[in-house]
Protein backbone atom coordinates (compact mmCIF):
# COMPACT_ATOMS: atom_id res chain seq x y z
CA UNK A 1 0.00 0.00 0.00
CA UNK A 2 1.12 3.69 -0.96
CA UNK A 3 0.44 6.58 1.46
CA UNK A 4 0.44 9.48 -0.68
CA UNK A 5 0.74 12.74 0.56
CA UNK A 6 -0.37 15.80 -1.23
CA UNK A 7 0.32 18.91 0.38
CA UNK A 8 2.98 22.11 1.08
CA UNK A 9 5.54 23.22 3.59
CA UNK A 10 4.17 21.22 6.41
CA UNK A 11 4.29 17.96 4.76
CA UNK A 12 7.31 18.29 2.37
CA UNK A 13 10.17 16.14 2.41
CA UNK A 14 13.72 17.91 3.13
CA UNK A 15 17.26 16.94 3.05
CA UNK A 16 20.32 17.69 4.89
CA UNK A 17 20.43 21.16 3.20
CA UNK A 18 17.27 22.15 4.92
CA UNK A 19 17.78 20.81 8.12
CA UNK A 20 16.68 20.88 10.79
CA UNK A 21 13.13 21.88 8.59
CA UNK A 22 11.32 18.13 8.69
CA UNK A 23 7.80 17.51 6.83
CA UNK A 24 6.22 15.56 9.61
CA UNK A 25 5.31 12.90 7.32
CA UNK A 26 9.17 11.94 7.83
CA UNK A 27 8.90 11.01 11.10
CA UNK A 28 5.53 9.55 10.14
CA UNK A 29 8.06 6.40 8.34
CA UNK A 30 9.24 5.19 11.70
CA UNK A 31 5.70 4.63 12.68
CA UNK A 32 5.01 2.12 9.81
CA UNK A 33 4.96 -1.36 11.22
CA UNK A 34 3.60 -2.55 8.07
CA UNK A 35 6.12 -3.61 6.01
CA UNK A 36 4.37 -3.33 2.59
CA UNK A 37 3.64 0.30 3.35
CA UNK A 38 5.35 2.87 1.48
CA UNK A 39 5.30 6.89 1.90
CA UNK A 40 5.26 8.88 -1.45
CA UNK A 41 5.61 12.27 -0.40
CA UNK A 42 4.56 14.66 -3.37
CA UNK A 43 4.31 17.33 -0.84
CA UNK A 44 6.29 21.16 -1.91
CA UNK A 45 6.89 23.92 -0.24
CA UNK A 46 4.72 27.23 -0.91
CA UNK A 47 2.40 25.10 -3.12
CA UNK A 48 -1.94 25.64 -2.49
CA UNK A 49 -4.61 23.69 -4.23
CA UNK A 50 -4.49 25.75 -6.72
CA UNK A 51 -0.68 25.74 -7.62
CA UNK A 52 -0.40 22.12 -6.70
CA UNK A 53 -2.64 21.46 -9.83
CA UNK A 54 -1.33 23.98 -12.39
CA UNK A 55 1.52 22.97 -12.11
CA UNK A 56 0.88 19.56 -12.83
CA UNK A 57 2.09 18.00 -9.37
CA UNK A 58 -1.46 16.60 -8.61
CA UNK A 59 -0.59 14.62 -11.87
CA UNK A 60 2.69 13.44 -10.81
CA UNK A 61 1.23 11.78 -7.59
CA UNK A 62 -1.43 10.71 -9.82
CA UNK A 63 1.08 8.20 -11.90
CA UNK A 64 1.71 6.15 -8.45
CA UNK A 65 -1.75 5.61 -7.37
CA UNK A 66 -3.34 2.58 -7.55
CA UNK A 67 -6.26 0.61 -5.91
CA UNK A 68 -6.13 0.18 -2.02
CA UNK A 69 -3.69 3.14 -1.69
CA UNK A 70 -4.45 6.16 1.23
CA UNK A 71 -4.14 9.47 0.18
CA UNK A 72 -3.52 12.64 2.54
CA UNK A 73 -4.49 15.92 1.59
CA UNK A 74 -3.28 19.06 3.43
CA UNK A 75 -3.49 22.27 2.03
CA UNK A 76 -4.60 25.78 3.75
CA UNK A 77 -1.80 27.91 4.74
CA UNK A 78 -0.69 29.24 0.48
CA UNK A 79 -4.89 29.19 -0.34
CA UNK A 80 -5.32 31.76 2.11
CA UNK A 81 -2.49 34.44 0.47
CA UNK A 82 -4.88 36.44 -1.19
CA UNK A 83 -2.17 38.64 -2.62
CA UNK A 84 -1.09 36.35 -4.97
CA UNK A 85 -3.36 35.13 -7.51
CA UNK A 86 -1.12 31.94 -8.31
CA UNK A 87 -1.87 30.29 -5.09
CA UNK A 88 -5.14 32.10 -3.49
CA UNK A 89 -8.55 30.09 -3.23
CA UNK A 90 -11.57 31.33 -1.59
CA UNK A 91 -12.65 28.87 1.61
CA UNK A 92 -16.24 27.68 0.32
CA UNK A 93 -15.56 28.34 -3.63
CA UNK A 94 -12.28 27.23 -5.75
CA UNK A 95 -10.83 25.86 -2.40
CA UNK A 96 -13.41 23.39 -2.59
CA UNK A 97 -13.44 22.74 -5.86
CA UNK A 98 -10.01 21.56 -6.08
CA UNK A 99 -9.73 19.08 -2.65
CA UNK A 100 -12.65 17.65 -4.64
CA UNK A 101 -10.98 17.71 -8.00
CA UNK A 102 -7.82 15.57 -5.90
CA UNK A 103 -9.72 13.53 -4.06
CA UNK A 104 -12.28 12.56 -6.82
CA UNK A 105 -9.71 11.71 -8.72
CA UNK A 106 -8.08 9.42 -6.65
CA UNK A 107 -11.25 7.70 -5.54
CA UNK A 108 -12.18 6.85 -9.37
CA UNK A 109 -8.25 4.97 -8.91
CA UNK A 110 -9.77 3.21 -6.04
CA UNK A 111 -7.53 5.28 -3.52
CA UNK A 112 -8.93 5.89 -0.01
CA UNK A 113 -8.50 10.04 0.79
CA UNK A 114 -8.21 11.48 4.32
CA UNK A 115 -8.08 15.73 4.52
CA UNK A 116 -6.44 17.03 7.06
CA UNK A 117 -6.55 20.95 7.85
CA UNK A 118 -3.52 22.96 8.28
CA UNK A 119 -1.84 23.27 11.27
CA UNK A 120 -1.59 26.13 13.51
CA UNK A 121 1.15 29.09 13.25
CA UNK A 122 2.90 29.80 16.33
CA UNK A 123 1.21 33.41 16.36
CA UNK A 124 -0.03 35.47 19.68
CA UNK A 125 -1.52 38.67 20.22
CA UNK A 126 -1.83 40.45 24.00
CA UNK A 127 -0.49 36.62 24.74
CA UNK A 128 -3.37 34.64 22.90
CA UNK A 129 -2.31 32.07 20.44
CA UNK A 130 -4.33 32.99 17.38
CA UNK A 131 -6.73 31.39 14.65
CA UNK A 132 -4.77 32.60 11.58
CA UNK A 133 -6.70 30.13 9.23
CA UNK A 134 -9.88 31.67 8.36
CA UNK A 135 -11.94 29.62 7.17
CA UNK A 136 -10.10 26.98 5.27
CA UNK A 137 -10.77 24.29 7.92
CA UNK A 138 -14.41 24.57 8.09
CA UNK A 139 -14.84 24.45 4.40
CA UNK A 140 -12.74 21.46 4.72
CA UNK A 141 -14.85 19.84 7.33
CA UNK A 142 -17.92 20.19 5.21
CA UNK A 143 -16.62 18.92 2.24
CA UNK A 144 -14.93 15.94 3.99
CA UNK A 145 -18.45 15.23 4.98
CA UNK A 146 -19.86 15.90 2.01
CA UNK A 147 -17.72 12.91 0.39
CA UNK A 148 -17.85 11.06 3.12
CA UNK A 149 -14.01 10.86 3.65
CA UNK A 150 -12.28 10.92 7.24
CA UNK A 151 -11.00 14.46 8.12
CA UNK A 152 -8.43 15.20 10.69
CA UNK A 153 -8.87 18.56 12.42
CA UNK A 154 -5.25 19.42 12.62
CA UNK A 155 -5.74 23.21 13.22
CA UNK A 156 -8.03 22.02 16.34
CA UNK A 157 -5.76 19.24 17.79
CA UNK A 158 -2.23 21.76 17.26
CA UNK A 159 -4.24 24.31 18.43
CA UNK A 160 -5.35 23.20 21.95
CA UNK A 161 -2.07 20.72 22.56
CA UNK A 162 -0.16 24.03 22.23
CA UNK A 163 -2.62 26.32 24.29
CA UNK A 164 -1.43 23.56 27.42
CA UNK A 165 1.97 25.49 26.98
CA UNK A 166 4.03 28.96 26.94
CA UNK A 167 5.97 30.35 24.00
CA UNK A 168 8.96 28.95 25.05
CA UNK A 169 8.18 25.38 25.37
CA UNK A 170 5.92 25.42 21.50
CA UNK A 171 8.61 27.12 20.13
CA UNK A 172 10.99 24.13 20.17
CA UNK A 173 8.50 22.61 17.81
CA UNK A 174 9.01 24.97 15.21
CA UNK A 175 12.50 27.00 12.99
CA UNK A 176 12.57 29.20 15.80
CA UNK A 177 16.12 29.26 17.28
CA UNK A 178 19.65 31.46 17.65
CA UNK A 179 22.35 32.32 15.61
CA UNK A 180 24.68 29.57 14.74
CA UNK A 181 22.64 26.88 16.56
CA UNK A 182 22.52 25.13 13.01
CA UNK A 183 24.90 25.38 10.25
CA UNK A 184 22.20 25.47 7.25
CA UNK A 185 21.25 28.65 9.40
CA UNK A 186 23.96 31.11 10.83
CA UNK A 187 21.76 33.77 11.94
CA UNK A 188 19.06 32.05 13.47
CA UNK A 189 15.64 31.56 12.57
CA UNK A 190 12.09 33.09 13.95
CA UNK A 191 9.62 31.21 11.70
CA UNK A 192 6.47 30.01 13.50
CA UNK A 193 5.17 28.30 10.85
CA UNK A 194 7.85 25.62 9.58
CA UNK A 195 8.57 22.32 11.66
CA UNK A 196 11.79 21.33 13.49
CA UNK A 197 12.27 17.48 13.81
CA UNK A 198 11.00 17.76 17.14
CA UNK A 199 7.95 19.05 15.54
CA UNK A 200 7.21 16.71 13.11
CA UNK A 201 7.28 14.50 15.79
CA UNK A 202 5.02 16.26 17.64
CA UNK A 203 2.27 16.18 15.19
CA UNK A 204 2.89 12.76 14.20
CA UNK A 205 1.83 12.15 18.17
CA UNK A 206 -0.77 13.72 18.00
CA UNK A 207 -1.96 12.78 14.07
CA UNK A 208 -1.33 8.96 14.42
CA UNK A 209 -3.95 8.12 17.24
CA UNK A 210 -6.42 9.74 15.15
CA UNK A 211 -5.50 7.55 12.55
CA UNK A 212 -5.59 4.31 13.85
CA UNK A 213 -9.51 5.37 14.53
CA UNK A 214 -9.90 4.72 10.67
CA UNK A 215 -10.80 0.69 10.55
CA UNK A 216 -8.26 0.68 7.21
CA UNK A 217 -5.21 2.29 9.41
CA UNK A 218 -6.11 0.87 12.66
CA UNK A 219 -3.16 -1.66 11.62
CA UNK A 220 -0.38 -0.08 10.13
CA UNK A 221 1.20 2.64 12.61
CA UNK A 222 2.92 1.72 16.05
Amino acid sequence: MNLIFLGDSLMQPNKADTYPQTGWPQALEGLLKDPSCHIEDFALNGRSTKSFIDEGRFNEALKVASKGDCCFISFGHNDEKIEDETRYTTPYDTYQKNLSYMADEMMKRGVKVIFLSSITRLKYQDGVLLHTHLEYPKAMKELAERLEVPYIDLEALTYEDLSKYDYETNSKNYMIFPPNTYENYPDGKNDTTHLCRKGAAWICSLVVPELKKIPYLADIFN
